[in-house]
């Protein structure tokens, strides 16, 4: 109020004469709630259309007041009625009016008078200061529900969505977000899922905190703001839901591959991996011709009438339950059920390694062979190789290393081309499509280093080729991008002076580098050590097994062999599978002489035992590309599977008596699955 000042006892309102003229105010003082500007985002001062008047632009006064100046002069109803209508807006605290006067000389013999309103009815329609009105809480939402709501593009991520409708009273204030709570159903207390939605939607996602197959309750709350101040509403109704997702596919325990009498098995799955819910597993079992079996169960096994003896048939198993369902990979390769030595008892056990990996591209396993054909099974597996044959006459191409890997045919005038670069090529990486085989490692990439002709090939285009291979420098020859992995040499000689200086070193180079060298160990039925370059160090060189787990016919044994590895036998034909008459079947070409059409053939021999495993050690360093060769050698060794008892493999020296025959196939038959599965934990020096 303005009382209790002094004034001259003459005191008017400037620039009037009359009484009337001084019933005049010059604005509004203004207080405003804390947080809010004096200028609005019009520009206009704030509280001027409450007003009704046209306001000039807020002089700050200190102390929070602000002085806002009637554009034009009003009467002092108007000026009154004014000052009521701002005091209703919710941003100003306290509102009063701005008294114009003016001083005089004082009256003879009186000194200062006592200071009066410069309108004689302030006291009448000014208003004292007063707090702002609390603003209040709104009304709680309405028809909480609570939804599992699982993405195509992510089906294993949690995913809540929450609707409700919005609170029926607001109380003039504005919505500003919704703030999320929850509890686990053993629980009393109710912790923030999410603060502030920040927008007045009444639909949310939750992912963050949100456990598979748990059972938690969910509420809503509306927070309004009015007068810069931000209100928590009520809250709804409680909802409660158990949080699912997609359940993950089955682990195979049995092979991918199913006969007659044999049951369909699967790890058990927890909780989590059967996304939250109860699942129904259904087995499918497909022979080559289309005819299908099925079984449905709750449990972790099942097996099928009805199956035909001696027919393979591709196994496939899904996990559904109320949210999706997802199934093991199905096996579209044709061909796959002959290749025996991926699948079944006495294989690499490959399908149980591709459910951790099919190789990455980023691996390169060189093939030091005959070269390469075109083959739609193998193209888009190869790279950019190197012709290293040094012979203008062994190569056919007219000239000596170039960088064309392509095999110009090795046959002579007593045998058709053999394609064995290809073949080889074909085990380690041919690709998983809708035709055709599936290689080992079926996603890594092939180098092929052409080092075979018609006259076979010579040791230093080996050496040179191994050099390259592995990354090093070789004079003459452009450096070469993609430095392999691994090498496979499928290829060897008698020697029983063992291995020459040079391709010692190259081995022992390549090893050191990190390329770790695969070598077959021949297909003469004697001692290992006599056959080049099995027989060099360091190497990994590997003996061949049939399709009954024992050392093929023609397969090299002894001390000198590090592991077995399937390469086939055909004297064991009548066990085998139909279509691989106990061989390893692989990427082929139909031409006689020069390559024609691309096909598959049946080979046997050590030369396809060592690229099996050049491909298992593939999707090792696919998993694990840190490992050393050593540590490549110590995983396979620690992780291979046992010769059957009874076998000659299983055999030792006292078995044999006075012959050495000690370490006949090497340490067992090497395991994918298992070399996978513990390559991913390895620690050098000890697991």
């Amino acid at each position: 109020m303005l009382t209790g000042f002094s004034l001259p006892a003459q005191a008017q309102v400037a620039g009037s004469s009359s009484p009337a003229d001084s019933n005049r105010a010059q604005g509004l003082i203004v207080r405003y709630a804390e947080g809010v500007q004096p200028v609005a985002p019009d520009g206009e001062a704030t509280g001027e259309n409450f007003a009704g008047v046209a306001l000039g632009h807020p002089r700050d006064l200190g102390d929070g007041l602000f002085a806002l100046d009637f554009e034009s002069p009003i009467s002092g109803a108007l000026a009154s009625s004014s000052l009521a209508h701002i005091t209703r807006d919710r941003r100003v605290v306290s509102a009063q009016l701005d008294s114009r006067m003016t001083f005089g000389p004082a009256a003879k013999g009186e000194g200062r008078a006592t200071l009066r309103p410069m309108l004689s009815e302030l006291a009448n329609f000014a208003t004292p200061f007063k707090p702002a009105a609390a603003p209040r809480a709104a009304s709680a939402p309405l028809n909480l529900r609570v939804f599992n709501s699982v993405t195509t593009s992510a089906p294993r991520a949690t995913r809540l969505k929450l609707t409700w409708t919005a609170p029926s009273t607001l109380y003039g204030a504005k919505v500003s977000g919704y703030r999320i709570e929850r509890k686990a159903s053993n629980s009393a207390v109710w912790t923030t899922a999410i603060s502030n939605t920040a927008r007045s939607s009444t639909i949310a996602f939750l992912t963050a905190g949100v456990q598979v197959g748990v059972n938690a309750s969910y509420r809503v709350k509306a927070i309004t703001v009015s007068n810069g101040s931000t209100v928590v509403g009520a809250v709804s109704s409680a909802k409660n839901i158990i949080a699912k997702v997609a359940p993950l596919a089955p682990v195979l325990t049995s092979a991918n591959v199913l006969f007659a009498g044999e049951s369909a098995t699967w790890a058990n799955q927890n909780l989590a991996e059967r996304g939250g819910d109860t699942v129904t597993y259904v087995a499918t079992a497909t022979s080559n011709t289309g005819k299908s079996f099925q079984c449905a169960t709750t449990s972790n096994s099942c097996s099928m009438a009805g199956l035909s003896n001696k027919v393979p048939y591709k196994l496939q198993v899904s996990a559904q339950n109320s949210v999706a369902k997802a199934s093991t990979e199905e096996v579209a390769d044709p061909m796959y059920t002959a290749q025996w030595h991926l699948y079944s008892k006495y294989s690499i056990h490959a399908d149980k390694a591709w459910q951790v990996t099919k190789g990455s591209t980023d691996v390169v396993v060189a093939v030091l062979d005959s070269g390469i054909t075109d083959h739609p099974d193998l193209n888009s597996q190869i790279l950019p190789g190197y012709d290293f044959i040094s012979d203008e006459t062994s190569s056919r191409d007219g000239d000596g290393w170039d960088s064309d890997p392509t095999d110009n045919g090795d046959w002579d005038s007593s045998s058709d081309s053999s394609w064995h670069g290809t073949h080889v090529s074909g085990i380690i990486a041919a690709t998983a499509n809708s035709f055709g085989v599936r290689g080992v490692a079926p996603n890594v990439k092939i180098l092929p280093l052409r080092i075979l002709g018609t006259q076979g090939g010579a040791q230093s285009d080996l050496i040179a080729a191994a050099h390259w291979a592995s990354g090093m420098s070789v004079a003459g020859v452009p450096e070469n991008p993609t430095p392999a992995k691994v090498i496979n040499l499928s290829l060897g000689t008698e020697s029983a002076q063992g291995c020459d200086r040079g391709s010692q070193s190259a081995m022992q180079m390549a090893w050191d580098v990190g390329t770790t060298t695969v070598t077959a160990a021949g297909n003469s039925s004697f001692q290992a050590s006599n056959s080049y370059p099995g027989n060099c160090y360091p190497t990994i060189n590997v003996g061949a097994t049939g399709v009954t787990g024992d050392i093929a016919s023609y397969s090299n044994f002894g001390s000198g062999v590090d592991f077995s590895a399937p390469g086939g036998d055909s004297d064991l034909s009548s066990a085998a599978v139909a279509g691989s008459d106990g061989m390893i079947l692989s990427t082929w070409n139909l031409g006689t002489k020069t390559a024609t059409t691309a096909d598959y053939g049946l080979e046997e021999g050590t030369s396809m035992a060592a690229p099996v495993v050049s491909g298992v050690i593939a999707l090792i360093y696919s998993v694990r590309p840190d490992l050393s060769s050593e540590d490549v050698y110590e995983v396979l060794k620690a992780t291979v599977q046992p010769f059957k008892p009874g076998t000659q493999c299983a055999l030792t020296s006292a078995d044999y008596g006075s012959q050495t025959k000690d370490s006949h196939c090497g340490a067992g038959i090497v395991d994918a699955g298992a070399a996978v599965r513990y390559a991913l934990s390895y620690v050098r020096g000890g697991k």
